[in-house]
């Protein structure tokens, strides 16, 4: 009986690598499990127990790994990857007597969907379930009854975020909780609003605006901003833009055709509504964004001069319409893109009324418009250090000044990049949050520079680049938690990593990838944050 599971067990392995050799790590696990079915029949001195994986929908985006014998043990027991969907798979596991944790992941963030790990033990039945999110946590013991089973697990602790981490033991800072606000149209809107400790009275506050299908949590991990908010005394206000007919979250920079959505009004009156409630200085208001994000902080400062009183834009122009309807303002700009970006290209483009995403000049004259509008007298031009020669492309600063009321608007122009957040993933030689906020301050009262903002960065981790398999390898220097975005910012994966812990991501295409690494001591928080690019 043995012997013949075991040959039927080799021939569903190649069958695997046949069908589904691009899952990483599946062949891997298969043959795991099953040997460790072998050796529980044939010679497990433990407690043999079984685990029944049941996927739901989208079940490829289900996952899971078992830790243990020891609380905050880097020994990986035993994992699963979903690869279809509502379908079981049972494994039969020999464990030692004592404490065991499972890790709970889904590559989307919004749970298992009717997925489900059934762990049964002599003594009881486990069920473990990720109802919500990418990451989560389940503890059980085996053989033994103890207090002494205490894990660390990062994540966000507060039971109230919308990113709650399931069984998370130490708050790795990543909560996120959105606030409603009622528009003077009764429209109810969302928005998170961070401010630092100990912030001072009549603080400046700036917003952050995500980019076409992005959103407020993704755009707040990625963007850096709260780090420069922490040591330079401001507020951030990450608000949600809403679904566009074709039901992508999106702001209405007056895209005539495609949306309806008044989020001119929304903006304006939560600037308004947060100076009054929270003190924030009136004269020191901004908008910067991402993408789209930048299209909106355009429109603002079109519509809404008196109330935001500077933008910055990081790929992202000016919508058809604005082009040809706004007199640009009195409203400082600071525009950031590459030249070779395919999203929201650097050179002009064509009105279209069925594209109102294009018609606008292209980045250096749409600059150089509201530069002569506020009659500014001096251009200058020069090229930044080129600090990370690796990344493909240099960065050239062009700035307009003397204008009136002192006036200014500055392009960086990088040479060779993409539809990137500056810093983050593409070029390297900048920080998006880090130049816009020393632009920014310029108009504040303060000057700062832009070298005393860009955040440090911490060694949690080292980690190679396997391209054939599409895999980061990453190897824990410390215990912190993980995160991995895609060029366009999504977050694609979000785990623990241990001291001493060497761990694979599959990644799920050639690309640039940023990882964000947040140490769990609470004594000494770090941050390290890592360009990959994986060709």
């Amino acid at each position: 009986m043995i012997c013949y599971f075991w040959e039927q067990s080799i021939f569903i392995l190649f069958q695997m690598k046949s069908h589904f050799s691009f899952y990483s790590g599946i062949t891997l696990f298969v043959l795991f499990n099953l040997s460790s079915v072998f050796n529980s029949q044939a010679q497990c001195e433990g407690i043999q127990t079984e685990t029944t994986s049941n996927t739901g929908e989208w079940g490829e985006e289900m996952s899971w790994e078992l830790y243990g014998p020891e609380p905050n043990s880097e020994n990986l027991v035993a994992s699963f990857q979903g690869v279809m969907d509502y379908n079981s798979s049972i494994d039969t596991l020999c464990l030692l007597p004592g404490c065991y944790a499972v890790v709970m992941f889904d590559s989307w963030g919004d749970g298992w969907n009717g997925g489900s790990l059934n762990i049964e033990l002599p003594e009881t039945d486990i069920s473990v379930v990720l109802d919500n999110g990418s990451l989560g946590y389940a503890t059980f013991e085996v053989g033994i009854d103890t207090d002494a089973c205490v894990w660390e697990f990062p994540g966000c602790t507060d039971p109230n975020a919308e990113n709650y981490t399931v069984g998370a033991t130490i708050d790795d800072g990543t909560c996120f909780g959105s606030e409603i606000f009622l528009t003077s149209e009764d429209d109810e809107r969302s928005y998170f609003l961070y401010t630092p400790e100990g912030l001072e009275d009549d603080a400046p506050l700036v917003f952050v605006l995500h980019g076409y299908w992005g959103n407020n949590m993704d755009m707040m991990t990625f963007s850096g901003m709260n780090e420069i908010a922490d040591s330079e005394g401001f507020a951030v206000c990450y608000p949600q833009g809403l679904p566009d007919f074709e039901g992508t979250n999106h702001w209405n920079a007056n895209l005539i055709g495609i949306s309806n959505v008044n989020d001119i009004l929304f903006l304006t009156e939560l600037a308004e509504f947060l100076q009054v409630e929270h003190g924030f200085s009136s004269d020191c208001t901004y908008s910067c964004g991402y993408s789209n994000g930048g299209y909106m902080s355009y429109t603002l400062a079109c519509e809404e001069p008196d109330v935001f009183r500077g933008i910055g834009s990081v790929g992202g122009t000016m919508s058809g319409y604005d082009f040809e309807n706004c007199t640009p303002t009195l409203v400082p700009v600071v525009h950031l893109h590459g030249t070779n970006d395919n999203s929201v290209s650097y050179y002009s483009t064509n009105a279209n009324p069925n594209n109102p995403w294009n018609g606008a000049d292209g980045v250096e004259a749409v600059v150089a418009a509201w530069a002569n509008e506020n009659n500014c007298t001096e251009t200058t031009s020069e090229t930044l250090p080129d600090l990370d020669p690796s990344d493909g492309s240099t960065v050239d600063l062009i700035k307009h000044t003397d204008g009136d009321y002192g006036y200014q608007a500055w392009v960086y122009r990088v040479n060779g990049g993409g539809h990137d957040w500056f810093g983050e993933w593409g070029n390297m030689d900048i920080h998006s949050s880090a130049v816009i906020w020393s632009f920014l301050s310029t108009f504040c009262g303060t000057t700062i520079s832009t070298n005393d903002l860009i955040p440090e960065n911490g060694q949690l981790f080292d980690h190679i680049v396997h391209p054939t398999s599409k895999q980061i390898e990453l190897h824990g220097l410390e215990n912190s938690s993980c995160q991995i975005f895609d060029g366009g910012g999504k977050l694609i994966s979000y785990s623990p990593l241990f001291a001493g812990q060497t761990k694979f991501f599959s990644l799920p295409s050639s690309g640039l990838f940023t990882i964000i690494s947040r140490s769990t001591n609470l004594e000494f928080s770090s941050i390290q944050r890592e360009k990959v690019i994986l060709r």
